[in-house]
């Protein structure tokens, strides 16, 4: 089979996502197995207790196995085992809202300092004015403007998110500006299951009462919208940063980060062919030709 024939240019990318877009993917398959792995055992539950011939009114201990002295009894029959199941699947969904949640905030933080990082002509309103390889070549270290955009981007309603997210890139998606609302909603949801165990905060934190709140009720179907208006949007922010203010910038510092451990007395050709080697160990399929370019315009920086 014939080597990539793929030619490097700094700003224009022949790859269809970013690394961090493929680290949140894996994160978000691992959440769906799970899911996956206890409906499977929920149905099966009911399927067998449905073959038993099992009724409402009967001691759930009849059919399922507790944890608890013999003649105890944990529910009053399998009608309530079977509600206070339901409470718990619906708590099951609530904390996958959190971890997507928390998974979409770690991207959108990754991404906008990989974005700002390769391109921060950005900050004076002149994208790739400045090759951030340049400036990372020479020792910069992350600067106080840099976290104090991340923040205001990923912290706050997404009203003000998204209009920090523009303020800095010149634009956005128009996948995320339709999507602020339902954003939001989930947003609300994600807080209060992380601050208030998936109650209203502000009630949760009135000392005049004794009873405890009901929780956000968030169906399988609802927290699958959920998930789908969070990838649809990861995906608009994915492809609208790669292609203007990263690039192949990824590549560059990974190959940054090896060049101090690779001999310099040979030729420049022979570091491509590390550097293909290397890239190749997670999926890379660059090719030669490639990494010459890389390496070519990144030693003459």
């Amino acid at each position: 089979m014939a080597g990539s024939k793929k030619q490097f240019n700094r700003w224009t990318t022949l790859m269809k996502s970013t690394w961090a877009f493929q680290v949140f993917n894996k994160y978000n398959d691992e959440l769906n197995e799970m899911l996956w792995a206890n409906l499977a055992t929920t149905k099966l539950t009911y399927r067998q207790l449905s073959l038993n011939k099992a009724t409402w009114n009967d001691s759930a201990s009849d059919h399922l196995k507790f944890e608890v002295p013999r003649g105890e009894e944990v529910f009053k029959n399998l009608k309530e085992w079977s509600a206070t199941y339901n409470q718990f699947e619906n708590w099951i969904n609530l904390n996958a809202l959190l971890t997507i949640s928390s998974n979409f905030e770690i991207y959108l933080s990754t991404i906008v300092s990989l974005a700002l990082e390769s391109d921060p002509g950005v900050l004076f309103s002149s994208p790739k004015s400045i090759d951030g390889i340049s400036l990372l070549k020479n020792g910069a270290n992350k600067s106080k403007i840099e976290e104090d955009i991340i923040k205001a981007i990923t912290k706050g309603d997404w009203n003000s998110r998204s209009s920090a997210f523009i303020r800095v890139f010149g634009s956005a998606p128009e996948v995320l500006k339709n999507n602020i609302r339902e954003l939001d909603k989930i947003r609300n949801i994600r807080n209060k299951v992380g601050h208030a165990f998936g109650r209203d905060i502000d009630e949760s934190r009135n000392h005049e009462v004794k009873d405890i709140l009901p929780i956000e009720n968030l169906t399988p179907k609802k927290l699958k919208t959920c998930q789908y208006t969070i990838l649809n949007v990861v995906k608009s922010i994915d492809a609208y940063l790669l292609n203007n203010h990263i690039g192949e910038f990824q590549a560059i510092a990974f190959y940054h980060r090896m060049f101090p451990g690779l001999r310099k007395d040979v030729h420049q050709n022979q570091r491509a062919v590390t550097l293909k080697k290397a890239l190749g160990k997670y999926g890379d399929t660059s090719g030669k030709e490639f990494c010459k370019g890389l390496v070519s315009y990144y030693e003459a920086l």
